[in-house]
């Protein structure tokens, strides 16, 4: 009688392992169709930025209102360095629209990651119940 009750805990075991597992999979898909959506990616970030100009009697020196701008620029690490760029409309238009996208899929990534972590555990204790490494 002992074995029985032993036995049928170790089903109940088994098949909430194998809910949670579940629940974690249907999750992970979600998130692999999130990715398909991502376009095209752009490292970096996009700014727009106001300056004062080099003469001393502008405006801009006296009026924080009245400096020039925005101008748009594109600031990325190369190395150890930070490197900018001057972009136009359009260019900023389109890698701030990347780079958002790169955000994205890092969320998306790190979503996924969270996911495996969670479901290892039960894959582990499956495993080990079915004599499989």
């Amino acid at each position: 009688m002992v074995g029985m009750k032993s036995r049928g805990r170790s089903l109940n075991r088994r098949q909430e392992l194998e809910r949670r597992l579940q629940a974690q999979q249907r999750e992970y898909r979600a998130l692999t169709a999130e990715l398909s959506d991502v376009g095209f990616i752009w490292t970096g970030t996009v700014q727009r930025r106001t300056l004062t100009c080099g003469k001393s009697q502008c405006a801009c020196h006296q009026d924080p209102k009245r400096r020039h701008g925005p101008y748009a620029y594109w600031t990325t690490k190369v190395g150890n360095r930070t490197v900018s760029r001057l972009l136009t409309d359009v260019e900023a238009d389109l890698y701030g629209e990347w780079v958002q996208n790169r955000r994205r899929l890092e969320a998306t990534q790190k979503k996924m990651l969270a996911a495996s972590k969670k479901a290892a555990p039960a894959i582990l204790s499956l495993r080990k119940s079915t004599g499989r490494s």
